[in-house]
């Protein structure tokens, strides 16, 4: 193949696809004008440069028939897609343009629309759990939960475990989790749905978030006798109940209807979707999700890094594993792994998956049968305490199979880590069912601290599992291509309690002030972009760093001083499974317009004017007036790019634009504003966006009163433009945790030079600087707020 440039790939992809897309067969079937069939060509050839093959992908889609398009189809043309991109990649070395798998997908959608088919049927699980499968499947794309009620609750109740039964345990949950994993998939589907369209119907609203802050995750002493699903549902019909009573009886009828209708649609798909009895089977470009059934199914023991299977049912049946032949087998297990070789997987975890999956087929026939029993484990429990690690992002590099599989879970002696494939789990769901399997374990403690000492099995029921890996092997393994190295950070000193007064402050003022507390995250996200500088102490230890390996520590500097001015482009994920439990999540990208707002100046001189009067011997009434004006300015643009992210946000959810009524409303706000609303696109294109992000905010916001999820970490797509992941988490006790995964460059070549914990130094500080900075800005906004005079005769002014 002849070597191009971006440019010259591009054009020539964009003229092949504008002459078949011009052609009178296309202009028959698409609802595209010409100009527009233009328009969508060009842009195809700017993200999948790929010659002729995007043109005759077009070719094929017009000569079937009807507007529908099978999803092998779609697959199939994905797949080529991929290939060929990835050939003009190789030979035109232009891939920081290429924006990794949402670019091929997006591009096939406009394909699609040339050739007039519905893309619905392309994609019937929904855009993005097709976009996971292909995008987040390196172990980079997991994310991670922590729970502390197991522990804790323990201790409140003056239990102490044997090792056997706290493992005994966990494999108890862990069973059952998979007994019940389509009925916990029920629930979260039907009590999304079934509130979504009774508020639809009855013009409620939020009727799912009155919800969560009552919904259990585990049985209190009411639930004895049921199981976990069945109590929620009896939990559940009871709200339910409450606000149905009070229905007209038509409402009501149609809400059974649509309801009915929406089950017979998507249930059974969903829980098909999402169902983790299932392994992870890697192509060159995506991931196949491959069913098994229940009684294939095992769960993964890890003790002193030695892997144990043990079935997740009875033998010869389908009833759940029994829990005393379950401890049984632990205490075996357990006195077998004192004299076990230990095995490491977590350089194959770290592989790109199709580097792994070109290796697999060369790696020795014991090894291959070992790694395919593995791949029916859906569920690994790692009962080795971690080293000195407090991290989030370091407890998860922990033996965990080699990314197969949706779910780990790490004991950690005070907590419990579940780290998640992002290919089976959104956040939500993952915190959610971290809490309900730690509830469930908790139970099995309860019953197992009732029994005598545990005795070994007289015959095992346990696989011990060998990897060996030989010489030539380890040396393939340690020669591929990994995923990015990644340095973290975490921190808990977010004023929430100062987010919140603000908040009311701002309802106080004005009820158009409506920024959220991750609205005002994100808005500082860009303003600590604008203003951070490195410590002193950053940069003598950077500067000594440089001193003995000049070379890494240049590379170092011009990577960190090229990327912290830099204003990012944010991706929030927003949670579709209310509206539509499929469709999981909608991406959105926000770039916070600082330049255009001049918010940064405005603060400044807002705080300026305030400071002045505060200051003064007696009250200026010149000097008021002018911070009245500034105040009145300010609160009007922290409110119109609150307005902005709402309107973004309604736009994700829904699809279309916000009603005209409500643009009505927005007269009040200063035209910088009114201009940016109207850049807002009317309809929101959640794959388009996915190519402009550089950094995630994932924020699961407050858990409920009940949980003990207390960490999280967000995943990365695999895409490089992504750079920094943020996981934010409010716990019950009202602490608001902040988690960064830092994947910029520099951290590549630190860990090169064995430095990592000065790239984990660097993110640290980072880290502590927004937050810093970010309570600053809530206690400056705070009092720009509230200011305003003492009494009618305007003679002095509240002290901020």
């Amino acid at each position: 193949m002849k070597s191009l440039s971006y440019q010259q790939a591009t054009r020539e992809t964009a003229e092949n696809l504008q002459k078949v897309a011009s052609s009178l067969e296309v202009q028959k079937l698409t609802q595209l004008s010409l100009p527009e069939i233009e328009a969508v060509a060009e842009l195809v050839g700017k993200v999948i440069p790929a010659g002729n093959v995007p043109g005759m992908i077009l070719s094929g889609l017009t000569r079937l028939a009807g507007n529908h398009v099978q999803p092998q189809k779609a697959r199939q043309d994905i797949n080529i897609l991929f290939r060929e991109v990835s050939l003009f990649l190789e030979q035109a070395k232009y891939g920081t343009m290429f924006a990794g798998p949402a670019a091929i997908i997006w591009g096939y959608q406009n394909l699609l629309r040339l050739a007039g088919k519905d893309a619905e049927s392309a994609f019937p699980e929904g855009i993005w759990q097709f976009y996971v499968d292909y995008a987040l499947r390196e172990d980079t794309a997991r994310h991670a939960n922590e729970t502390h009620g197991f522990d804790t609750r323990l201790a409140e109740n003056n239990i102490q475990l044997s090792d056997v039964d706290r493992l005994t345990a966990w494999l108890m949950a862990s069973v059952t989790c998979l007994h019940q994993y389509d009925q916990l998939l029920w629930s979260e589907w039907y009590e999304r749905t079934a509130l979504w369209w009774l508020g639809e119907l009855s013009g409620s609203t939020d009727l799912y978030s009155v919800w969560e802050k009552q919904k259990i995750y585990g049985r209190d002493s009411g639930g004895a006798a049921y199981d976990y699903p069945a109590y929620r549902r009896v939990k559940f019909d009871q709200y339910l109940q409450s606000l149905t009573n009070v229905l007209p009886r038509f409402t009501r009828l149609e809400w059974e209807a649509r309801l009915k209708e929406a089950a017979e649609r998507g249930l059974a798909a969903y829980q098909k979707q999402l169902n983790i009895l299932a392994y992870l089977d890697p192509s060159a470009f995506g991931e196949t999700r491959a069913p098994f059934t229940l009684e294939q199914a095992c769960i993964g023991i890890i003790v002193k890094r030695k892997y144990y299977l043990l079935p997740a049912c009875e033998p010869g049946g389908s009833k759940p594993l029994d829990v005393r032949t379950a401890r049984s087998q632990i205490a075996s297990l357990l006195d077998l792994s004192s004299a076990s070789t230990s095995t490491k997987l977590t350089d194959l975890a770290r592989l790109k998956r199709t580097e792994f999956l070109n290796l697999r087929k060369r790696f020795n026939p014991t090894l291959q049968a070992s790694l395919e029993k593995l791949r029916f484990a859906p569920i690994l429990i790692n009962s080795d305490p971690p080293p000195s690690v407090t991290l989030l992002s370091e407890i998860r590099q922990g033996e965990r199979g080699v990314g197969d599989h949706a779910l780990t879970i790490f004991d950690t002696g005070k907590t419990f880590v579940f780290d998640q494939s992002h290919i089976f789990f959104d956040g939500a769901w993952g915190a959610a069912l971290a809490e309900i399997m730690t509830n469930e374990a908790l139970s099995w403690a309860a019953y197992l601290n009732l029994l005598s000492s545990a005795m070994p099995a007289n015959a095992s029921l346990y696989t011990p599992m060998d990897f060996p890996l030989s010489q030539a092997e380890l040396q393939a393994v340690q020669r591929a291509s990994r995923v990015s190295p990644e340095a973290g950070a975490e921190n808990s000193q977010i004023d929430i309690k100062a987010c919140l007064d603000l908040k009311h402050y701002f309802k106080q003022r004005n009820d158009l002030l409506k920024l959220t507390i991750n609205d005002l995250l994100v808005l500082y996200r860009a303003i600590h972009a604008a203003t951070y500088q490195f410590s002193k102490q950053l940069r003598l230890t950077l500067d000594e760093f440089t001193t003995h390996n000049p070379e890494a520590g240049n590379r170092v500097w011009q990577v960190l001083q090229n990327s912290v001015s830099t204003n990012p482009s944010i991706l929030l994920p927003i949670d579709a499974t209310k509206r539509l439990p499929r469709d999981r999540v909608y991406p959105m990208n926000m770039e916070v317009p600082l330049a255009e707002l001049d918010l940064l100046n405005l603060h400044a001189e807002t705080w300026r004017a305030l400071a002045l009067i505060v200051s003064a011997q007696k009250f200026d009434p010149v000097r008021f007036s002018r911070f009245e004006q500034l105040q009145r300015r300010y609160l009007a643009t922290l409110g119109g790019f609150g307005t902005i992210l709402a309107k973004a946000r309604d736009i994700a959810v829904k699809g279309e634009s916000a009603s005209v009524g409500a643009i009505r409303l927005l007269a009040h706000l200063p035209r910088p504003i009114k201009q940016l609303l109207d850049k807002v696109p009317a309809r929101y294109e959640k794959l388009n966006n996915l190519l402009k992000g550089t950094e995630v905010i994932s924020n699961l916001g407050a858990v409920a009163k009940t949980s003990s999820v207390t960490r999280f970490i967000t995943a990365k797509d695999d895409n490089d433009q992504k750079q920094l992941t943020w996981g934010v988490l409010t716990d019950a006790q009202g602490v608001m945790r902040i988690t960064l995964r830092d994947f910029r460059p520099h951290v590549a070549v630190l860990q090169e030079a064995g430095r990592m914990d000065l790239a984990n130094q660097i993110a640290q500080e980072f880290l502590d600087a927004y937050v810093q900075g970010f309570n600053q800005f809530i206690r400056e906004v705070t009092q720009i707020a509230v200011a305003r005079p003492l009494d009618s005769n305007r003679r002095a002014v509240i002290n901020p």
